[in-house]
């Protein structure tokens, strides 16, 4: 299952299923599903559920009036797969676009995404998988 969940990872990035259309995620993911935004984020916590995700998910990318996510690295920790991630962002009115260096913690179970986690620190994130002491 490695290969195949990196090559999921790999295709949510390249085909911009976060940000330009979030709802073909929700056809990768199983009913368990968790999305979790860290302490820091806007609307920090854990969402359970497909319905959740699927808010989840648009909310993510609703409040900016452009918004994209640019794949440096994937990691792969079998059924964990953690993504170096940059997202660029310009809020509605603004010329000014934003980036923000994150790191994408995507975990499988049975061939379905059942987590989804980011942050800001892509250590610790990659410790948390087990893919670094």
């Amino acid at each position: 299952m490695s290969q195949e969940s990196v090559e999921v990872v790999r295709r949510i990035y390249e085909n911009r299923l976060i940000d330009a259309n979030p709802a073909q995620i929700l056809a990768l993911i199983g009913p368990e599903f968790e999305y979790v935004n860290p302490p820091e984020a806007v609307e920090p916590g854990v969402r359970r559920g497909l319905a959740a995700a699927g808010r989840a998910l648009q909310n993510a990318s609703q409040g900016w009036d452009s918004s994209r996510y640019e794949l440096h690295e994937i990691f792969d920790g079998g059924d964990t797969v953690v993504a170096s991630v940059s997202f660029f962002a310009r809020s509605r009115g603004s010329e000014t676009e934003v980036v923000q260096e994150e790191a994408h913690t995507w975990t499988f179970r049975n061939h379905r995404i059942v987590r989804f986690e980011w942050g800001r620190d892509l250590d610790a994130a990659l410790e948390a998988a087990g893919l670094r002491e």
